[in-house]
């Protein structure tokens, strides 16, 4: 991509793009993380099942390279299944709006940080972190 935009419209590209997910879905998968968030989940298991808060992020900060949004608290819930946690699929309340990324520890650098990415079915799972970054250009 060839396009740089300044630190402000990173900002609020960051707070649209987490705007739109108000009240929705926030999934965790096993298995491979599909080629693009247009990809439909086809053989990966569904871990855990979030509903996002209203609003499901903070406003926008300048964070490094651009523009991050944190999410507001997320519930622990109990997990649907075993198995280990690779990725996530954020989707908005009317099914349109998808964006997904990786899942990691708190030592990883995953977009979406649990307190374990080894989930049992059953037991609450618990989101430690999660960011959007829209970059700025250098």
């Amino acid at each position: 991509m060839s396009i740089r935009i300044n630190e402000a419209f990173a900002i609020a590209l960051a707070d649209v793009a987490a705007g739109v997910f108000d009240g929705g879905e926030l999934a965790i998968y096993d298995g491979a993380r599909p080629a693009s968030a247009d990809v439909a989940i086809s053989t990966q298991t569904k871990l855990v099942d979030f509903t996002l808060g209203t609003p499901a992020f903070d406003p926008a900060v300048v964070a490094g390279a651009g523009g991050t949004a944190t999410a507001t608290d997320i519930a622990a819930v109990q997990a649907l299944a075993t198995q280990t946690a690779t990725f996530f699929r954020m989707t908005s309340t009317d099914g349109t709006r998808t964006i997904d990324g990786t899942v990691s520890d708190t030592s990883g650098a995953g977009d979406l940080k649990l307190s374990s990415t080894a989930v049992i079915a059953g037991i609450d799972v618990t989101v430690v972190s999660l960011t959007i970054t829209m970059p700025k250009g250098v």
